[in-house]
């Protein structure tokens, strides 16, 4: 067995070293936290120490070996026999975590606790047994290394996020679609504001409707834009929707509402591709209710498949317990997120649909000691992409 001790950032890079260096039969032995640099161990940076061993197959020794390596090679058998021996004493030895940090007993738990939380029985299952075949029988009682790998496999899953970003001189034209009360007008009046009122460059922003089916539908986004002082279009058919962005092609972002269609509704659906079909260039988002049923969200999906989908937003996260639907269906269509809306202040309640977050919101954050040996911000923090300007993470 050859075993060797890594130092890295966090537990998906050095695995990352580990595949490199060891093969991919390698097993994680035994992980902890540890400070690196400073002055008199202050201000030290903190990284994750992980040993990982591979078989090198000792049964392939001959039993009687050759005259000249008796010696040497029943050392080396020797060596590594205690090896084996203080890597397990040590292991076994570490302290159990505090009463107060979060617990998952095991795997099967783990299984137990993402069905509760509405995750499909097929998903679970392969995400547990990936798991499973990743870490060693010794890393599967660590519960900080267990918690925090199945964070990160159940963020690997899902598709990288997708937010807006726009480019200089050249006008993002962008669609929200999808069904009935999924607060489409809102998320359209959130993101104007956000875009309009970001504090690196105040991007030049145009909201425009196409929603003149429903009652109240034009005073609502009207009231939105005199609110935020942004400018409001009203598009009565394809062609002058298409007008209407010609004619304001110098503006940085073009936000376009939709009317809310029923996904077995297959002739209201389709009437709405006549809009996207008169704007070439363009980029269209699926809104869909977080707490809706898995299967709700799979028909809705496939009766706006005939569009051009470039991505997810899930809103009113907050009046759902759980996101387990809504992580198996983002998983299985393969479609980016972009953002998640969590309630109806503008423009406060919309956030960047991070990966991380969504597996936080998913499944509970992972401790704070275990959350410092990641990479990158907070899962509530927004950085800005372009750095003249947008909204992303």
């Amino acid at each position: 067995m050859r075993v060797k001790k890594y130092i890295a950032n966090n537990m998906p890079e050095a695995m990352d070293l580990i595949r490199l260096d060891l093969g991919p039969n390698a097993v994680i032995l035994h992980s902890e936290k540890v400070k690196q640099g400073g002055i008199l161990g202050l201000f030290g940076k903190t990284k994750l120490e992980v040993m990982a061993a591979v078989d090198t197959d000792l049964l392939d020794f001959p039993q009687k070996p050759a005259r000249n390596g008796d010696h040497a090679i029943q050392a080396m058998r020797d060596e590594l026999e205690s090896l084996k021996v203080a890597i397990t004493q040590a292991t076994q030895s570490r302290p159990a975590l505090p009463a107060a940090a979060p617990r998952v007993a095991s795997l099967e738990d783990w299984y137990q606790r993402l069905i509760d939380q509405g995750v499909s029985q097929t998903l679970a299952h392969d995400i547990i047994q990936r798991v499973a075949n990743e870490l060693s029988r010794w890393t599967l009682d660590n519960q900080g290394v267990l918690n925090e790998h199945l964070h990160w496999y159940l963020g690997r899953q899902l598709p990288a996020p997708s937010p807006l970003t726009l480019t200089p001189g050249q006008p993002h034209v962008f669609f929200i679609v999808g069904p009935t009360g999924v607060g489409k007008t809102t998320t359209i009046a959130k993101l104007a504001a956000k875009f309009a009122h970001a504090p690196y460059h105040k991007a030049r922003v145009l909201m425009i409707t196409t929603d003149t089916f429903r009652v109240a539908a034009i005073p609502q986004i009207s009231a939105f834009g005199e609110i935020l002082g942004i400018p409001v279009e009203v598009a009565y058919t394809p062609q002058q929707l298409n007008e209407l962005i010609a004619r304001h092609s110098h503006r940085d972002l073009i936000l376009v509402d939709t009317p809310g269609r029923s996904q077995r509704a297959a002739s209201e659906v389709a009437a709405l591709t006549d809009y996207l079909a008169a704007v070439p260039n363009k980029t269209v988002h699926l809104a869909l209710t977080a707490g809706s049923k898995q299967e709700d969200m799979r028909h809705t999906i496939n009766a706006f498949s005939s569009m051009p989908l470039n991505g997810l937003i899930f809103t009113k996260i907050d009046e759902t317990a759980s996101l387990g639907a809504a992580y198996s269906m983002a998983c299985e269509c393969g479609l980016p997120l972009s953002y998640l809306t969590n309630g109806q202040r503008v423009p406060e309640d919309i956030e960047v649909a991070t990966a991380e977050h969504v597996v936080d919101l998913l499944v509970g954050s992972v401790p704070d000691e275990i959350r410092s040996t990641r990479n990158g911000a907070s899962p509530n923090s927004v950085s800005v992409l372009n750095r003249r300007y947008s909204y992303g993470a």
